[in-house]
């Protein structure tokens, strides 16, 4: 790597107009001691994301001679490693020698790219000269290997694709107190259709022709699976992993069982129940499955339950797994379940399960804050019909009264109503108006 070429890489990038953004809904904070680390799945937003943030610390009077941005991307300077950073790090200090005077920032995009390179962020961290944020895609910047290899230097932001109201952004719909009652309803209704189609990926959501998304979504697949995921962890049993990822898309929304999977799978191929343990692990470390654990006052029954699983984003299932008609309501619930992980992201103390009792009533999610059940949330199509109404309303009492939670909401596609049963309050809301709240 030649330190001219990192000069004129760094003043480019200085120079550079930031490109239009659709703004996230995702408070990163600016001037923490810490480094901030942004992961997530490839092409959800990243890179973005910290164009986001240079943009609000330029309006906020930040200099571009204070900001450091450096993608590892960038083939100029790949390969490299951490002496590649210090190299960066000089050529700075020799653009800009009174650097140390003034709080500076430094953005370093893919940082998985460097070989060893948290010894170089480490000793730029150590300096105080910096707020550092890095990025990485979680299939090769894990939050467990922040932990470890900037020993509590580090904060993680997990992102995922766009959430509705970022989609809507994006079609340039402007949400406001009063757009349930406008014309606007309609397009977001209709908007609510194709983000349950094509899910939320940033380039995905501003395609127009819908077989280039699906080739798009297909790269994704492609990509973040079987050859992320394979060349990382070294995957030899290749068939495994796509009939598992398969397995996992059909069935979001619902109970998974390793055993089960197990059982039936070493029948196709060879296997070991190991084996199918590593494989899953690796798909949720990735960020590309969420498992979602029974609520239980006992750890043990947390532990041995059975988990659910949910997709990070809908549009993955488009063209990878099978489809059967029972599909909308479980796009429903996982869509769900996406937008109660981004309230998770701004809290991080809160929690989310799922609920069954001894008579197999079930909560969909249980939302806790500590040691305090905050919020009981079921999804469904539609209440419609006699036997589901029943079936939910009793689920929510039941629950309400053994988890002390009066905070009760049932999610559908389009129904509306306020529920008073057993001196309980029951919130229903349509799927549109609970997304954009």
């Amino acid at each position: 790597m030649d330190k001219e070429v990192i000069k004129t890489i760094i003043i480019e990038n200085q120079e550079r107009k930031i490109p239009w953004l659709i703004e996230r809904d995702i408070e990163i904070p600016l001037r923490s001691q810490k480094i901030i680390a942004i992961t997530g799945p490839r092409r959800s937003g990243k890179t973005y994301l910290l164009f986001q943030i240079i943009k609000k610390l330029k309006e906020e009077g930040i200099g571009k001679e204070q900001i450091l941005y450096i993608s590892f991307d960038d083939p100029r300077i790949l390969p490299t490693d951490s002496r590649g950073i210090e190299l960066i790090f000089d050529a700075y200090r020799e653009l800009y020698p009174n650097y140390s005077n003034k709080t500076n920032y430094l953005f370093f995009d893919e940082i998985q790219n460097v070989k060893e390179w948290e010894i170089g962020v480490r000793r730029i961290h150590d300096t105080k000269i910096f707020k550092i944020f890095l990025t990485g895609s979680s299939s090769k910047l894990l939050s467990k290997e922040i932990a470890t290899q900037l020993r509590g230097r580090a904060i993680n932001y997990e992102i995922s694709p766009f959430s509705f109201k970022e989609f809507l952004r994006a079609k340039n719909i402007e949400l406001n107190e009063r757009i349930v009652y406008s014309e606007e309803r309609f397009k977001i209704i209709n908007y609510l259709e194709e983000f349950i189609q094509f899910g939320g990926f940033p380039e995905v959501v501003l395609e127009e022709d819908v077989d280039v998304k699906l080739r798009i979504l297909k790269e994704y697949i492609d990509t973040m699976f079987f050859k992320d995921l394979v060349e990382r962890f070294k995957i030899r049993n290749t068939l495994i992993l796509r009939e598992l990822t398969k397995f996992l898309i059909t069935n979001i929304s619902s109970y998974f069982s390793i055993n089960s999977f197990y059982k039936w799978i070493k029948s196709v191929s060879p296997v070991t129940r190991r084996t199918i343990i590593n494989y899953v692990s690796y798909l949720e470390e990735s960020g590309i499955f969420h498992f979602v654990k029974k609520y239980s006052f006992s750890l043990k029954e947390q532990t041995l339950s059975l988990k659910k699983v949910y997709v990070v984003d809908l549009g993955l299932r488009r063209v990878y797994g099978f489809k059967f008609s029972q599909d909308r309501g479980r796009s429903l619930e996982n869509i769900v379940f996406l937008e109660l992980l981004k309230k998770k992201l701004k809290n991080p103390i809160f929690e989310v399960y799922y609920y069954k009792d001894r008579r197999n009533h079930e909560v969909d999610f249980v939302l806790t804050e500590g040691d305090s059940v905050k919020y009981l949330i079921q999804s469904c199509l539609s209440l419609t019909d006699e036997k589901t109404r029943k079936r939910e309303l009793t689920s929510l009492i039941n629950a309400s009264e053994e988890l002390k939670c009066n905070n009760l909401f049932i999610v559908t596609l389009d129904h509306e109503e306020e529920i008073e049963i057993s001196g309980k309050r029951i919130v229903v809301k349509p799927l549109w108006k609970w997304l954009i709240k």
